[in-house]
């Protein structure tokens, strides 16, 4: 539940560095099992039932939450998708993302790719110093204009887990402190990819066993309890 980098699986996932990805943005994993005031919004009925609207599915479940704070000064996000960092492919995987604090163009607000998941397959880049490593495995996506989205405090995005997202550099001398939810659509399955998976958890799984584990991924649909 500590910092982690789920973004590019390195085998130093959780050594704190001077990289470029460590000046990139300090991460927090599954906030929910620590905190009860994460724990009732990233699991509520309600946000549920905002998941299935958007995307047509019937249930999910969470994958694992994080802090996402951009430090004073901080590096710019590569563009890249998130569903490919995961253990499970998924063209319905939806994350929310909040702002804890204002997100200017200044501090490194979110940009997507509009329709980009259209686009995406599951070949991926890992967040590193060129913005646009991404546009090489997806040409078509470079011809659509991005689209910055500056945020008030408390204002939230909903993407989906094949669309292209990035940041820019945070250009002040305070942070830019963000909160995001990644959901799994129910049913979806081990793709051989650990990810954020435990070590002991791994062990049990083949490649195509479904990923079902009701503690450590909950469910959040409009079915919920």
């Amino acid at each position: 539940m500590g910092r982690n980098k789920v973004a590019d699986g390195g085998a130093n996932a959780l050594q704190e560095g001077e990289s470029f990805y460590d000046k990139v943005f300090t991460q927090r994993l599954n906030l929910w099992r620590l905190n009860p005031v994460v724990k009732q919004y990233m699991l509520s009925p309600e946000l549920g039932k905002m998941l299935c609207a958007l995307s047509g599915t019937s249930g999910y479940r969470v994958w694992h939450d994080q802090t996402l704070i951009k430090e004073p000064y901080g590096n710019g996000t590569a563009w890249h998708l998130d569903d490919p960092y995961w253990s499970f492919d998924s063209r319905d995987a939806v994350s929310i993302w909040i702002a804890l604090e204002e997100a200017t163009y200044q501090n490194g607000c979110l940009w997507f790719v509009p329709g980009s998941h259209k686009l995406a397959g599951f070949a991926n880049v890992g967040i590193g110093p060129n913005m646009g490593e991404l546009f090489k495995l997806y040409p078509k996506m470079a011809e659509t204009d991005p689209v910055g989205v500056p945020m008030q405090i408390g204002d939230c995005s909903f993407h989906n887990g094949l669309t292209a997202h990035g940041a820019g550099a945070n250009m002040t001398r305070k942070r830019r402190i963000a909160m995001t939810c990644a959901y799994m659509p129910i049913g979806s399955t081990y793709n051989g990819k650990p990810n954020i998976l435990r070590e002991e958890y791994v062990a049990t799984l083949k490649v195509g066993d479904v990923l079902a584990n009701d503690d450590w991924n909950p469910v959040v649909s409009a079915a919920s309890k």
